[in-house]
């Protein structure tokens, strides 16, 4: 399935930098008048009602919410949009309405119970209105949606302070794979000529990543020792975890403390 989860996180992050603005039944395409004309004609309250500022948009990509996942299966370039057609290929059940994605997820569930998955569909209580989850900020889960709601009228990215999302899944269309991994734990007979292939990285390239975490000799590294794998990750000191890797069984009584790198363990057995 060449559609992802991360995909569909680029595919939202690229549309928030583009003019956009919502009307419903957009998937990507650049308003036009007559689309406006239609929506009228078909009796659309929404879009009677907002006339005005949807007419104001004309020039630029329309998007509703389940419009932003739909113009990410169906675009094959930025405003050109082949309806219900993915990868080339005319997929005539991919034209799904909010309850619709819902109801084809392959795993779903209450919004407490979300993965930290990037790219996982989040719904409203009523099964009304969608979203995209890309990840969290200091903490806070981030989002990214068509709406016309605080003050957006278009694609924008929102966090969980601004909307109560109640559900969450996995649309049966999209393929979902686990982010890179940005963080390595270095484990006994690691080198880094080791480790670096695993990430398509040379080891000088490792190294230079993670300088400030290993110092001036390469060859010096410890089990527990936690590399980056991604420029913009920032340590606020020399990162580790503490690994058990044997416990021996002794017959006496044992009240060991050991202490390394402000790290302190303690071993009784009594």
């Amino acid at each position: 399935m060449s559609k992802t989860n991360l995909g569909l996180v680029e595919y939202c992050k690229s549309k928030i930098s583009l003019p956009t603005i919502y009307m419903l039944s957009g998937f990507g395409r650049v308003l036009r008048h007559s689309d406006v004309d239609r929506r009228i004609a078909a009796g659309c309250q929404h879009t009677i009602r907002n006339e005005a500022t949807i007419r104001k948009g004309v020039g630029k990509f329309v998007f509703d919410c389940v419009g932003l996942i739909k113009g990410y299966m169906w675009e094959t370039a930025p405003g050109t949009v082949v309806y219900k057609t993915i990868d080339g290929q005319y997929v005539s059940n991919s034209d799904d309405n909010v309850r619709g994605m819902y109801a084809k997820a392959t795993e779903k569930g209450i919004f407490e119970s979300m993965p930290d998955l990037p790219g996982s569909l989040v719904f409203t209580a009523d099964l009304g209105h969608v979203g995209v989850y890309i990840g969290t900020i200091n903490g806070v889960k981030q989002y990214i949606e068509s709406t016309p709601a605080f003050q957006l009228w278009g694609v924008g990215q929102t966090n969980e302070t601004q909307r109560k999302w109640a559900y969450w899944g996995k649309y049966y269309l999209i393929e979902y794979l686990e982010p890179p991994k940005k963080v390595y734990t270095i484990v006994r007979g690691d080198t880094l000529g080791r480790i670096a292939p695993k990430f398509n990285m040379t080891w000088q390239e490792l190294y230079e990543l993670n300088k400030d975490v290993i110092g001036s000799d390469p060859n010096k590294i410890e089990v527990g020792m936690m590399l980056r794998l991604d420029p913009n990750i920032v340590f606020v000191d020399k990162p580790r975890e503490v690994i058990v890797e044997k416990i021996v069984e002794v017959e006496k009584p044992l009240d060991i403390t050991m202490s390394q790198d402000g790290v302190t363990v303690k071993i009784v057995k009594g």
